[in-house]
Formats: C-alpha cells, structure tokens, sequence
C-alpha cells in the first residue's frame, strides 16, 4: 500500500508536465524517475544544479522520459542494466556562412536550434556560429523573402561550411518569418530599424527615382527637414550629424540635385541597418545617427540584371560569375539624362541669335562596382568603389550694340560647379576557428567640391578692345581619408557575442583654396590683382579608435549590449581622447513584449559649414581645432516592443538627448566663408531634445499597414547669440505617417502614404527702432530690425498624400516588365519652402509661407533581366 502511494505522488508529480520544470529541479525530477522505474541514477552531483527541460510523463518508456527531461540541457546517458549513467555532453560549434543559392552572402538571417530552442543571426559577411551540445540537432535557417532551409545534425565534432537559401516565389510583402531574431522583441538595441531591398523599392518613388534617405524619413523620430529635400534630423539632431556607411567606408555629401535625391542606388543596395538611439560601439564619429548600407557581391552561378528609365533619371545593374562559384561582379549605374534633352535646345536657341549665345548642362551619376572571390568557405576577398558626382555648367556670350555700327559691348560668364566622392574597400574577410571570425579592410574616401565664376566685360571700338573689366574666382573644397578597419566576431557560446576591432583613418581636410583675379583697364592700361588664400587651409587630422561590445543573454528573458568606444583625435596643436560608454538592456515580460532601455554617448570630431538648408557644394566640411572643440552627444532611450492580436505589432519609445559644443556658423547669409577665418564666425552652443515615438504596423498576405507617431520638442541655445533656451528650426511637435500597401494579384500592386507634421520654425522680426544718430547731423538715424527670440514663429502645418501603382508582366522569355506610376503630393496642397517677412499696416510683422511644389506625377519603365 505504501508502494501505491509513493507510485501515486510520483505519478501526480509527473503529470504535472513541464508547468512544474520551473519550479522542479534536476535532483528532485531525477529522484521521481527512480523510484518510478526502479533504477539507480549514477551522476557527478555538480549535474543536480542543472535545470531541468522537463518533467516525466506517466505511462512513457524510460528512454521517452529521459529525453523530454534531459533534452538540451546539455547532459547525455547511458542504460546500463538497472543503472542509468549521467555525463555531461560535449559541445561542439555549428559555424559558417548563410548565403543565396547564387553565392550572394545574406545578414540578419535566423538560425535556430529547435533541439535546444536557441539561436543567433547571420552578421554582415553572412558569418554564424551555434555552440551546441553534443547530438542530433535541428537547424532552421530564415530570412524575409526566402524559403527556409532546415538541416538535420548528429554533432559529433565541430562542423563547417555555406548553407543556401533560394528566393521565395512568393511575395515578399507575405513573407512571415517564425521566430525573427532580428525582430525588436529580440533584439537588445532600441531604435534600430533593418531596411530590405523591396523596402526600398516600393511603389511610389518621387520622379520615379526610389530613394534610401526618403525611405528612412518616414520613420518615427526623423524629420525631413525642407521639402522634396533628402535631410535627415534625427531626434533633434542636424543634417551632419549622421554617419553614412557604404560597406564600411565614411560618405560625406549623399545627396545630389541640392538634396533632391540620395546617392544611393537602391538596385545595387543589400541591406541597411538604421540606428537612431542604442548605438552599437563599433559605430562612432557621429552624434544624431548610423546608416549602415551594405552592397550586393554579385551572383556566382548566372548572369542577371535590372534596368529601369523614369522622369528624370535612368538606372542599370548588372551581375554575374566571372569564374563560377569562385568570383563574381556586380555593377551598378545611375544617371540623370535630362541634359541630353536641354543641351541641344539650348544650341539651337542660340543658333537662332546672333548676339546670344547660351549653353548650361546638369547632370549627376552613380557608380557602384564589386568584385569578390571567394578562396574557400573561410575565406573571402572583395573591392568595392564608389563614384558619384553632380556637376552644373553655363557659358553666356552677349553682344550688346552702342547705337553705332562701330562700337559694341561684349559680356560673358562661365559657371562651373562640380560636387562628390570617390571611395575604395579592399575587405578580407576568414573565419580563424568556429567561433571567430574576422574583416580586415583598406579604405579610401574622398570628397571633392568645386566652385568657379569667371564674368568678362570687354568694349569694343572698330574692333580694337578699349576697355576691360574681368573677373575671376575659383574655390575648391576637399577631403581625403585613408585608413584601415578591423573588426572581429567572437561567439564563445550561443547566447555570448563579442565584437571588438580598431578603427584608424588620416584625414586631410582642405576646406576652401580660394584664387581670385580682377583686371581693368581702358586705354591700354591695365591694372591686375590677384589674391589666394595666404593660409594653406590644410588641416591633416588622425582618428584613432579601438571598441568592444558584448552581446550577453544574462538569463533566458534578459539580455544586455555592453560596451565602449574609445577614440583618439589629433590635429595639429590638440590631442582631443573620447571614452564613449554604450549599454542596452532588453527584458522579455511575456512572449510578446519585450521592454527595453539603453544609454549611449557618441563624439564628432567634423562639422559641416552651411549657411542654407540645401546642401550646396558651396558648405564645407572642418575638423575640430584647437579653438572649435568636438561635439558630444549623451542619450537615454527606452521602451515597450509588443505583439498583438490580429497581425499588429506596435512599438513604443522614448528619448532624451543633450549635446554640447554644437556649431551655428553664421557670415550674414554669405553662401561662401571667409576660409582663413572660419574659427572665428563660428557660434560654440549646446542643444537638448526629447519625445515619444509610436509605430503600428500590420501585415497579412496581400494588405501592409504602417503608422508612425511622434511628440517631440528640439531646442537649443547659443549664449553669445540669445541668453535663453528657444526652438530649432525644424522643431516639429506632431508628426504623422500611414502608409498602406495592396497587392491585389501577381501582376498590380498599390501604394498610398500620408505624411502630417507640424510647420517648421522661422524668424521675424518684431519691431522697427531708431538707430543711433550723429551729433548735429540731421537724419543720420536709420531704423533698425528687433528679432526678439530666433525662430520665433511656426510655419502652417505640412502635409501631403503620395500614391503609386506597379503593374507587371513576365515575358516568354522569363523577363519581368514594371510599368510604375507615381503622383507626389496628389491633392496638390501647396507646403511652405520658406519664409516671406511682411509688415503690417499696424508697423507689426508676420511671415509668409510661400509654397513652390505642386502636384507632380511621375512614371518609369522597369525591366528584369
């Protein structure tokens, strides 16, 4: 009788199911199981602190129960007789690389062990590494827009090599990936947001040219700044204060037409990580935010392509094996053909006038090339180059008759503005051991401006020059890095990554050579001067870092980043040393919420000079001096990540951020700075800004939502300039974006996004007062302007509604055709681009939004080849 009862509390025990393995440890599950079968358990007692994966059922074999309790706990058994033998198991490590089936490496793929319901992602190279125990193992590979391979495992010693994924046939937008390591619920960092190809994309596209920056400003916590404009202010943050990466290389002008569009050619495009708070420590240089963008290598098996004409721009890209699965191109070009349109409209215009003669030619390009080889499964070589450059040219000839058939004017202007980079990385990237792997890499950047006007005005008498007054000016604005990066990946166990690297790159910064030559003459006599900069304005400069960061799951529901970033600056006079600490946190509250927090400080050791909000190549770039310290930026994010019913997911945060030693240049609105003095017409303040963001999206097999809400204030404050704190300009309070996407069959698919915010900020003055006058001279006073706070007023509100539709069609041969059109801003609604000051009759003032882009359609031919 007292065998039944022990029997039957054994049995309530092991009926209770894996409810009770929290609570329930080894000894006392092992201690049921042998009373239940009558075996002796032999173990060293170290095991018992192990927790056990389940409890025993009744009524199962012994070898069944051993498994449900045991299973991935990292102890293996033996039965032997009446004894049951306890070890624990070896580990061994799951490593290698995720890539296309045509060779193509991938990032952020999923890799899970269902066996022991643990996992890690792919990072940039397509590296992974899975420290498991010793057995049969079950291995999910996963990524948005790819099948899921699964493979079977008996590890028994370290294993190598590449698993392939093949493109998913079905559309990208219903692609749901189980379990998404990379989804926010999973992930320690906040504000991180991972940008696909088809995100980029999508159907609408302003002139039909898509555009990465105009994709990430949709996102909660970034303002665009001026319309149509590819600005980037991200939680309070400037234009310059964002770090844009292209394969690890540094870009510093990224837009083309004034900042009508990015210089990123999304067809040539991987993968972008986006990050605007929680700043991983390998990424440091800039305050505001990281832009990671990472290019195809190019298909290893077969050769394909996409090119695509639109309004204003045309597109080409090209890859394929040069030796099979061994090395492989990808090639990629963009370029506005306008000019070929409107240079010989022009020349015929002039042919049809004898006395003026007009020619004028813009155009802009982008080159992206990459070849890579790969030696083996460990070892891979690629170079990468970039070029983009916008260039604007005029030449104006007049003649002007003095009402005699013997004397004459003859004027004349050329113009010439050219902008861009150039960039190089030479990466070699080998896995050392299972769980290392490493990337060494050269790189170069450049950054080139050039500004030139030359005005000649010359008369003429019988044909004999009788006078002259020529001027010319020329400025050119450079930048030259070359460097190195090395960065390793260690992953001494599952739910253990380490990185840490070093970073050095020599800057030479030339921020304006100015030459300038005026002649005038009558008569013969001439008289020339000519002027250049007696200061060289050469500003050599080493940026010196090393980082680390620790990706640790301290327990199963919390997980922490913990790092630091250091940094040595030199310029000559100064020695500038920044430790940046890094840290996130992320705690599971349920399996479908996950809070989150993190502090981050980040240093900038380069400023950009602009008197405008327009890009122009006439805005320089000028490293940190002795007299202009670095800026310094402290953030503290946080929030709640959640999914809910009915395919929603909703994410919310929260920022605080303050910066130091931020830089106003201000020279009066001249568009070109007195270069030998800059230092001095430079304003040294701080800023502060913080808000609430919310995004809400839902996602089903045909139908994508997204709505994205922010509350935010940005204020800064210059004591030379205005003792207070007051508003930035572009302190938008409320910002709203709904987007919503339809695929209604394989061959149309829809789009339509509205964006809502608040007016940006501008400065009027108040008042008219009697300037000083002199002494015994009558109306020596003149009025002057009273401004008494800058950015005093708020513009009306901005909002628009942009749609597109994609229709497709696959040819016999396999090709697909896309006809895309678009219409921006479709209901027309005319947004300010600046401010117009009026004076009321009351002698009051107020500013005048005046708008300048109305509805404008747009429309492109796409073919894939």
């Amino acid at each position: 009788m007292m065998r039944m009862l022990c029997i039957g509390i054994i049995s309530c025990l092991c009926l209770t199911g894996k409810a009770q393995s929290d609570t329930t440890g080894m000894k006392e599950v092992l201690d049921a199981m042998q009373r239940l079968y009558a075996v002796n358990f032999v173990y060293d007692s170290s095991l018992s602190q192990v927790k056990p994966a389940g409890t025993p059922v009744s009524g199962k074999p012994l070898a069944e129960n051993l498994k449900n309790v045991l299973g991935g706990t990292g102890i293996r058994w033996e039965i032997k007789g009446d004894y049951v033998l306890l070890f624990r198991s070896l580990r061994y490590t799951f490593s290698g690389h995720v890539c296309q089936d045509n060779g193509e490496s991938l990032m952020n793929v999923t890799v899970f062990d269902k066996v022991t319901q643990s996992g890690t992602l792919s990072n940039e190279h397509g590296f992974f590494s899975l420290t498991l125990p010793e057995g049969k193992h079950v291995i999910r590979f996963s990524y948005i827009g790819y099948q899921d391979a699964v493979k079977e495992l008996e590890l028994d010693a370290d294993y190598t090599g590449i698993v392939y994924l093949k493109e998913s046939t079905t559309s990208l937008e219903g692609v749901e990936v189980v379990g998404n390591l990379n989804s926010p619920l999973l992930t320690s960092q906040t504000g991180k947001v991972s940008l696909t190809p088809a995100q980029l994309n999508t159907e609408f596209s302003l002139l039909s040219s898509p555009d990465l920056v105009k994709t990430l400003q949709q996102l909660p916590g970034v303002s665009s700044g001026m319309e149509l404009l590819s600005g980037l202010y991200v939680h309070g943050g400037k234009n310059d204060e964002n770090l844009f990466l292209l394969d690890g290389t540094p870009l510093y002008q990224v837009n083309h037409v004034g900042g009508l569009f990015s210089a990123f050619h999304t067809d040539m495009v991987k993968n972008v990580d986006f990050y605007k708070s929680g700043f991983p420590a390998r990424y440091g240089g800039r305050l505001s935010s990281v832009v990671d963008v990472r290019t195809k290598e190019g298909d290893m098996k077969s050769y394909h392509g996409v090119f695509s004409l639109g309004l204003l721009d045309g597109r080409i890209q090209w890859e394929g094996p040069i030796v099979k699965d061994k090395t492989s191109f990808c090639f990629g070009m963009r370029r506005s053909w306008a000019d070929l349109f409107t240079t010989p409209a022009l020349l015929i215009a002039s042919h049809a006038s004898a006395n003026d003669k007009i020619k004028a030619r813009y155009a802009f390009h982008d080159i992206n090339g990459k070849i890579t080889h790969r030696f083996s499964a460990r070892s891979k070589l690629s170079l990468a180059m970039y070029s983009g450059r916008d260039l604007f040219k005029s030449r104006v000839r007049q003649v002007f008759d003095e009402g005699t058939q013997i004397r004459e004017e003859r004027y004349g202007t050329d113009f010439n503005m050219q902008w861009g980079n150039l960039t190089a990385t030479l990466a070699w990237n080998y896995q050392f051991t299972p769980k290392l792997a490493g990337d060494f890499s050269l790189v170069y950047a450049r950054n080139l401006s050039i500004y030139d006007y030359t005005e000649d005005d010359r008369y003429y008498e019988a044909d004999k020059e009788i006078s002259v007054e020529h001027h010319m000016q020329s400025n050119r604005s450079t930048i030259n890095d070359v460097g190195y990066r090395i960065a390793f990946d260690y992953r001494p166990a599952t739910r253990h990554h380490i990185r840490f690297g070093s970073n050095y790159l020599h800057h030479l910064y030339r921020p304006q050579r100015m030459v300038s030559q005026d002649i005038r003459g009558t008569d013969g006599i001439i008289d020339t001067l000519s002027s250049a900069g007696m200061n060289p304005n050469r500003y050599p400069g080493n940026e010196l870092s090393f980082y680390v960061e620790d990706e640790i799951g301290l327990s199963r529901k919390l997980r922490a980043n913990i790092g630091a970033h250091y940094t040595l600056y030199q310029v000559p006079g100064s020695v500038y040393h920044s430790l940046e600490p890094r840290l996130s946190v992320s705690y599971r509250l349920t399996d479908v919420a996950t809070l989150k927090a993190s502090y981050t400080e980040m240093s900038q050791f380069v400023h950009q000079l602009s008197n405008s909000y327009l890009n122009l190549p006439t805005d320089c770039w000028v490293p940190s001096t002795r007299q202009v310290p670095p800026m310094r930026s402290r953030q503290v994010a946080g929030g709640i990540y959640m999914e809910l019913p009915w395919n929603l997911h909703l994410d919310m945060e929260g920022y605080f951020r303050t910066t130091s030693h931020m830089l106003e240049y201000d020279t009066s609105g001249s568009l070109i700075f007195p270069a030998e003095e800059w230092e001095r017409v430079v304003r040294n303040g701080k800023g502060k800004s913080y808000g609430i963001e919310a995004a809400l999206a839902y996602q089903d097999g045909k139908n994508t939502f997204e709505a994205g809400y922010t509350l935010s204030w940005s204020l800064q404050k210059f004591e030379d300039f205005y003792p207070d704190w007051y508003f930035s300009k572009f302190d938008n309070r409320h910002k709203l974006n709904l987007m919503f996407r339809r695929k209604f069959n394989d061959r149309i698919d829809a789009y339509a996004a509205w964006t809502y915010r608040s007016g940006d900020r501008s400065t009027v003055p108040t008042q008219y007062v009697e300037g000083p006058s002199l002494p015994g001279v009558p109306g020596s006073s003149q009025p002057e302007l009273v401004y008494e706070k800058p950015n005093n007023i708020t513009l009306p509100a901005y909002h628009r509604l942009d749609v597109g539709i994609n229709f497709r069609k696959t040819t016999k041969r396999g090709f697909e055709r896309i006809w895309n059109v678009s219409i921006y801003n479709a209901y027309c609604r005319m947004n300010a681009f600046y401010t117009k000051v009026e004076q009321q009759p009351d002698g009051s003032f107020r500013g005048k939004g005046i708008g300048l882009f109305p509805i404008i359609p747009s429309f492109s031919y796409t073919l894939k080849f």
